[in-house]
């Protein structure tokens, strides 16, 4: 399988966990998706979401940094 694949199955796989409140098996899921696909943008977003659950929350704001980081400049 394909790491584009992969991230994606970890993706769908972390948000079951995280909507059924298993933020730590949503975190494991949501890291092995980073190491498949580093440059996500919405899995930044969604490592901070569950970081944030987790009351980790200047591990969160790192994790927002990177998805701003990433997305770029604002478009007006």
């Amino acid at each position: 399988m394909n790491m584009a694949l992969l991230a994606v199955h970890d993706v769908e796989v972390g948000d079951y966990s995280f909507k059924e409140n298993n933020y730590r098996g949503a975190l494991l899921r949501y890291n092995e998706a980073l190491e498949q696909k580093p440059e996500d943008v919405a899995v930044h977003v969604r490592m901070g979401r569950v970081l944030e659950k987790l009351k980790r929350v200047p591990d969160a704001i790192e994790q927002y940094k990177a998805a701003q980081k990433l997305a770029g400049p604002e478009q007006c």
